[in-house]
């Protein structure tokens, strides 16, 4: 069965939702601090069911220590397993580190590829990861589906399904194209100062007018009414 056609007021909401987003957070970006492809590679394997702000402790120390690809190709296993064991999963995220390490040294001098193919043949690296490297440090937008991504966006109506790889396809048919980076980075903004997974604020959403979610109705229909 062909995908259900996306009606240009579906569009317009889309767009709509990104400019107020836009306004409520003029300073949206990446919120792992780091300087490099390769940095941010290692950041978002270590990041999967971590925390950003985990990542961005354990890589300051991380990235004294390891500073290059040949670096993390080199290291110990059980030295990368410790210096990282606090972002959780710290055994296969060390393994997969050390082997992607070891592809871009022998196949790409050391560079990270600018592809999703060539990112997606790296031990640890799926879609999420490769688009977030590809959107901020190549200029190839994308959409990033983390947790916040998948909750917010189930929750403007604009996909139904859970899973990521659908997400996806659902949010590149629906978003504005220039947008999509962006617009994922928003998605986690927003999931975390206002549409929180226990106890969304709906009340005061900037995009409450524009959403659907039922609990979110309740919520400012009780503020509108008293």
């Amino acid at each position: 069965m062909p995908p259900k056609r996306i009606s240009a007021i579906e569009r317009e909401r889309a767009v709509l939702v990104y400019e107020r987003l836009a306004a409520a957070y003029p300073d949206v970006c990446c919120t792992l601090d780091y300087k490099s492809p390769f940095q941010l590679l290692v950041m978002t394997i270590l990041a999967a069911q971590c925390t950003d702000a985990r990542v961005n402790i354990v890589c300051k120390s991380l990235f004294r220590k390891y500073k290059t690809p040949k670096d993390f190709a080199d290291a110990d296993q059980e030295d990368l397993e410790a210096a990282v064991r606090t972002c959780g999963f710290f055994r296969q995220k060390a393994k997969s580190i050390r082997e992607s390490s070891r592809i871009l040294v022998e196949q790409y001098d050391g560079a990270v590829p600018g592809s999703m193919p060539e990112l997606l043949a790296l031990p640890g690296v799926g879609r999420k990861i490769a688009n977030a490297v590809l959107g901020e440090c190549f200029g190839v937008q994308g959409v990033i589906v983390d947790t916040h991504c998948r909750r917010v966006t189930g929750r403007l109506g604009f996909t139904k399904n859970t899973d990521p790889a659908r997400i996806e396809k659902d949010l590149l048919r629906l978003w504005p194209p220039d947008r999509l980076t962006l617009f994922s980075h928003f998605m986690v903004f927003h999931g975390r100062a206002v549409c929180m997974a226990r106890s969304p604020r709906c009340p005061s959403c900037p995009v409450a007018d524009l959403c659907p979610y039922p609990r979110k109705n309740d919520a400012v229909a009780k503020v509108k009414h008293g």
